[in-house]
């Protein structure tokens, strides 16, 4: 959502600098995520007259200009189609500046140019850069932009809350500014100058779905003038992120980006009959928006009609054919309020979403909709030159009814731990136009355009907001039973959670749900449970996995250059049921690293990541838990490449996988690197851990290590050399592990040679070199019999 600072300004008067303005918004929950500054770069524009305008000789689109400023006549060439003498246009003059350029005296077409004839797209005012800028013919030649429109502004982009609708407003941030000490609200003016006839005779509105339309206001305008807008309009709905089209459309914008209330406004006399019906589409039913796209509508659809077919998707888009024109002359122009739900669930079945709908189905005003009207038909007939007829006709079947809700501020303070007093946490309600009466509690009537305040809670987060959560001292106020246990899982996640960190993992703590579009392109559909009313479809999914939320991640830290990553999760996936069983909760474990290892030593040299590093956490993670140590097995898997995916075993039992991201998973994700992911079902590794573990007393004599290399074929796995060695080893081998694996020179093309440390130990006596020498030759011999394993030097 975008906020002009200017227009904060004609609501309210404040006068906090733009950074101050920032933060206490950002503290009140309206974070600010950006702040861009317009009309900076802007200097020296002024009006001029054009005095002649010809085409040059040799050129299609180039004339040379005269223009006076009010004082001097200059010269300057000009690309534009709709220049002509006599026009009063926007100047700028050799060293003025505009965004991106510094004017300079130039040769065009071998004709002097002393200046520039500015379009809207060239000073940042609109996306039109085809027609320079025409102003009124009362504007005096020489007088400074400045005089003519106020582009010097700030705009804030705010994040705001799915449960705020209010803010999506000018008015809305108005109303925080003021209940944060920044003056008083004024309400843009609403009066009007109507003529004597009647709309009620104009129009005839029926509801048939009041769930749905709730309410529906028209009034009617004739004899408007359709044309461009005045550039204050354009540039302040430009700034603001929409795109001007004509003063008509371009005032409902502008008034629903004022007040926060959808409008729209169709020519009427396209309608085939003088009436408004609101009705469910027809499954199947057909109907061609304003962007000429045709659109298969359900009757989840709310529609809006003449009588005699459709003219708008409520809530979501207008239809091509009653779309407001050049040869507009009379205007209906609606203000409803519409279900929010049913607003979802049409704009999502549609895959549309416009400022409208995000509006409309985060909940609106509804009793704003008759002021919103009256607001565009007043800045109608001010700027297009409309006749208002007579009232507004409005359908209002359901009518708001409030929440009284009773405030304790003895509860607040204890809640909160603070000390405010009764009376100021009614000038803070108040100050949020909210009817709050104080009788030793504060009674609240829930104001219409604040559809989230129900409950006592919700009025003390508006109390905590307002006065600052900077304000709030700490305290410590333990409660619950000191004496409570823990569960064991709960435990041993703990005991993962110290053993990752401590190893120089970072944990994560992502939302559950999961991209519906990798979702879509890793083939998951099948093994998914999607949400009904998605927020967005980023967020649409209950994730089957932890892969799917651990990408995004890793996606963004590499993004911002961190690309040396060993991160983990302890978090819950979901999987349907079958046979009409419900869905599946299970706790699972991931860990992922890229880049090098971790931790960096003294002499700066850093192992790269790779397959064995994590297979080597997960090793050491189990011995650690004191369980056996897991082997791998060649598998398939959605995001793994083939050569380096695999199951996770510890004994008979699967308990995960293992493996390197594939091309497509990374070019899905849109990840570069060498990415290394294990997921392990953390409920099945919680089982495996003996609930009383044994201990053995420490050795008490000493051990004799000897190292094996030996070449074998590729195909040849490692866990089955550890078995035969262990089992040819006489009772004397106590630990066997791999230090090294080498393909190239001096290997033969299919073979790799692979080197083995053991450890040779009994608990009774110390072993001689005799026993050791004769229990690696038996294994020495064994590996050659069973994988024709050669030995290496």
């Amino acid at each position: 959502m975008k906020i002009s600072y200017n227009l904060l300004r004609k609501m309210i008067d404040f006068d906090w600098p733009v950074d101050q303005l920032a933060e206490k918004l950002t503290m009140s929950g309206s974070e600010i995520e950006a702040i861009e500054h317009k009309g900076r770069d802007i200097t020296g524009i002024m009006a001029a007259r054009v005095l002649s305008a010809e085409k040059i000789k040799g050129s299609d689109k180039l004339s040379i200009c005269s223009v006076h400023n009010g004082s001097d006549k200059i010269q300057a060439v000009c690309g534009a189609p709709n220049v002509a003498a006599d026009q009063i246009i926007l100047f700028a003059p050799t060293g003025s500046t505009i965004p991106g350029m510094t004017l300079q005296k130039t040769v065009i077409h071998g004709v002097e140019s002393n200046g520039m004839i500015l379009s809207e797209a060239e000073l940042g005012f609109s996306d039109n850069g085809d027609e320079i800028t025409v102003l009124p013919g009362d504007i005096k030649p020489g007088t400074p932009l400045a005089s003519i429109v106020d582009y010097n502004d700030t705009v804030f982009e705010l994040e705001i809350t799915p449960n705020r609708p209010d803010c999506l407003s000018h008015l809305g941030i108005a109303r925080e500014i003021q209940a944060m000490g920044g003056g008083r609200l004024v309400f843009p003016n609403t009066e009007l100058n109507e003529i004597s006839e009647l709309a009620s005779g104009a129009v005839k509105i029926t509801i048939d779905d009041p769930i749905a339309c709730p309410r529906y206001t028209g009034r009617v305008v004739r004899g408007v003038n359709i044309g461009p807008s005045p550039l204050w309009l354009k540039m302040t709905v430009y700034y603001l992120g929409m795109r001007p089209i004509n003063n008509a459309v371009d005032i409902t914008n502008y008034v629903m980006l004022e007040l926060g209330h959808p409008l729209h406004a169709f020519d009427y006399d396209l309608f085939g009959k003088p009436e408004v019906v609101v009705r469910r589409a027809a499954d199947g039913e057909v109907f061609i928006t304003l962007d000429d796209a045709r659109r298969t509508l359900n009757k989840g659809h709310l529609l809006i009609t003449d009588g005699l077919s459709g003219v708008a998707i409520a809530g979501i888009m207008g239809g091509s054919r009653s779309e407001v024109g050049d040869k507009t002359s009379n205007i209906l122009l609606e203000s409803a309020y519409f279900d929010p739900v049913v607003i979802r669930r049409g704009s999502k079945a549609l895959g549309l979403s416009t400022e409208s709908s995000r509006r409309f189905e985060r909940g609106a005003d509804q009793n704003m909709a008759d002021r919103a009207n009256d607001r565009a038909c007043k800045l109608i007939g001010e700027i297009a030159g409309g006749r208002i007829l007579k009232g507004v006709v409005d359908a209002h079947l359901r009518p708001f009814e409030p929440v009284t809700i009773e405030l304790r501020p003895s509860r607040a303070n204890s809640f909160l731990g603070t000390e405010i007093s009764a009376e100021k946490m009614r000038r803070i309600l108040e100050g949020l136009d909210m009817k709050a009466e104080l009788d030793g509690n504060i009674s609240v009537e829930q104001p219409s355009f604040r559809p989230d305040l129900v409950r006592e809670i919700d009025l003390i987060e508006e109390l905590a907001r307002i006065y600052g959560y900077d304000n709030i001292p700490p305290s410590f106020r333990p409660g619950g039973m000191l004496g409570a246990s823990e569960n064991r899982q709960r435990i041993i996640a703990d005991r993962v959670r110290s053993y990752l960190v401590g190893y120089g993992g970072a944990e994560i703590f992502p939302l559950t749900l999961a991209d519906s579009r990798l979702i879509r392109e890793f083939d998951l559909d099948k093994n998914s449970i999607r949400l009904m009313n998605p927020i967005s479809e980023e967020m649409a999914v209950m994730r089957p996995n932890l892969i799917l939320t651990m990408l995004p991640i890793i996606r963004r830290n590499i993004n911002f250059r961190e690309k040396d990553l060993l991160m983990f999760e302890l978090g819950d996936v979901y999987q349907p049921g079958v046979k009409g069983e419900l869905p599946s909760q299970n706790t699972n474990l991931i860990i992922a690293m890229t880049g090098h290892e971790s931790p960096v030593f003294w002499d700066g040299i850093r192992r790269a990541a790779d397959i064995f590093s994590l297979k080597g956490i997960l090793e050491n993670l189990a011995d650690y838990l004191g369980i056996e140590k897991p082997k791998l097995t060649p598998a398939p898997h959605f995001a793994f490449d083939h050569s380096r995916s695999f199951d996770v075993y510890s004994g008979q039992d699967r308990i995960g996988c293992l493996g390197g991201l594939s091309e497509k998973a990374c070019s899905i994700a849109d990840i570069k690197g060498d990415i290394y992911i294990s997921e392990i079902d953390f409920e099945k590794l919680a089982a495996l851990i003996p609930e009383n573990p044994e201990f053995g007393e420490l050795a008490r004599f000493p051990s004799a290590n000897r190292d094996i290399a030996i070449v074998v074929d590729e195909k040849v796995k490692s866990d089955d050399i550890l078995s035969e060695i262990i089992k040819n080893g006489g009772g004397l081998v106590e630990d066997v592990w791999l230090f090294d694996m080498y393909r190239g020179k001096n290997i033969p093309a299919g073979m790799k040679s692979l080197a083995y440390g053991i450890k040779y130990r009994l608990n009774d006596r110390t072993l001689t070199d005799s026993e050791v020498d004769q229990a690696h030759n038996n294994i020495a011999g064994s590996l050659e019999t069973k994988f024709s394993a050669r030995l290496r030097a």
